[in-house]
């Protein structure tokens, strides 16, 4: 796709989401379910059949982390700022309270956008979802989505894989062909849980996340280890 038509479609997106709609457009690990209002996210919940305690992942960049997550050690996030660009993963870090962009949610879009004080920020979402997500961040607004599939079934790398009840009920969908990370399994992305320092799920391109994770940390002091993981921050 050409940058203007990356910029058209975005644009057309942007509208549609913000006035409720829900769209179906490629991610670099599959095809996803992309909302911004709380009716459009009860749409992904029923469609997936997914269950109400699994949140939805919110579409980030390093500006979105810094503004919805707290007390990210500073190595950690310039590893993070360059693993992003690398290789398609999600993090998880502690929410922060004062973030204007969480503040833009409606409740029911919080409720399912965060867990435990956490939220799950993704990356790797290709240049229509991120250009998408940095026209809703200029109007302080945040989009968020699913992977677009039945619960359980595993990542669909192209649009015509996507179950067809998913695919009519939606307001949007946009081809941009088939997705860059595949895999046998239907893997979806890596997930890192920064509170923790460790991995809550193996996806695309885990091995090398993985490696690149350790040896980060084996680089570090070992004084300072304990911090890299900000789970112990106040």
């Amino acid at each position: 796709m050409t940058p203007t038509t990356i910029e058209i479609d975005a644009r057309r997106m942007y509208t549609l989401l913000a006035d409720g709609g829900l769209a179906l457009a490629r991610t670099n690990t599959g095809y996803g379910l992309v909302a911004m209002r709380s009716d459009a996210v009860r749409r992904i919940y029923a469609l997936k059949g997914r269950s109400a305690s699994k949140p939805c992942v919110t579409v980030g960049t390093m500006t979105i982390l810094d503004d919805v997550a707290k007390a990210i050690d500073p190595d950690v996030r310039t590893w993070l700022a360059r693993a992003v660009t690398q290789w398609p993963m999600a993090v998880i870090a502690r929410t922060n309270r004062r973030s204007a962009l969480l503040s833009s949610w409606e409740p029911f879009v919080a409720s399912q956008c965060t867990k435990e004080e956490t939220i799950a920020t993704f990356f790797g979402v290709g240049e229509l979802i991120a250009r998408t997500a940095s026209i809703a961040y200029e109007s302080a607004q945040l989009i968020v989505g699913s992977s677009a599939n039945l619960a359980g079934t595993g990542n669909n790398y192209t649009l015509d894989a996507v179950p067809d009840e998913i695919r009519r009920a939606v307001d949007l969908e946009l081809d941009y062909g088939v997705a860059p990370y595949t895999t046998d399994r239907k893997l979806a992305s890596t997930i890192l849980d920064l509170t923790k320092g460790t991995f809550q799920r193996e996806g695309c391109a885990f091995a090398e996340v993985q490696a690149s994770w350790n040896d980060f940390l084996a680089r570090a002091p070992r004084s300072q280890r304990p911090t890299l993981a900000p789970a112990s921050a106040a």
